[in-house]
């Protein structure tokens, strides 16, 4: 099942066709299998990241990491605002792509503040979020 599913997402990047929130979502579910159980990130911790509740945690933090390495948005142990761009262009519905970029726009300079990957994918994630929360999903 976790195969079929990133089979999916790279049949999807290699087309370059943006995906559906549904689709979005269903990958979404894939990485949080890969991710959780290798950061111990219990669900009512991670599941309250999309109301806005940033449960500041190791354990949390480090998630949010894995599921930025997975998306391909950190770079040299960053996240990394041309990679994150280049997804939203790649992937998001045409309606997401402007707010998004805005977001990661506003949010650019937040993790040049944290040595710690898993410090910097929270902090940025945090920012984005506060930025335009209407359109903010983690899996």
């Amino acid at each position: 099942m976790l195969l079929t599913q990133l089979a999916k997402f790279l049949v999807v990047l290699a087309t370059c066709e943006a995906m559906t929130l549904k689709q979005i979502k269903n990958t979404g579910k894939m990485m949080r299998k890969s991710c959780q159980p290798k950061n111990n990130a219990a669900d009512e911790k991670i599941d309250p990241l999309n109301e806005g509740i940033f449960i500041d945690e190791k354990e949390v933090k480090c998630y949010m990491a894995c599921i930025m390495k997975m998306a391909n948005t950190i770079k040299n142990g960053k996240p990394n605002y041309e990679a994150a761009i280049k997804q939203v262009d790649l992937l998001l519905p045409e309606d997401m792509k402007e707010p998004a970029k805005e977001a990661l726009a506003a949010c650019r300079k937040v993790p040049d503040a944290y040595k710690d990957t898993c410090d910097a994918a929270f902090h940025v994630t945090k920012c984005i979020y506060n930025h335009n929360p209407s359109i903010f999903f983690f899996p």
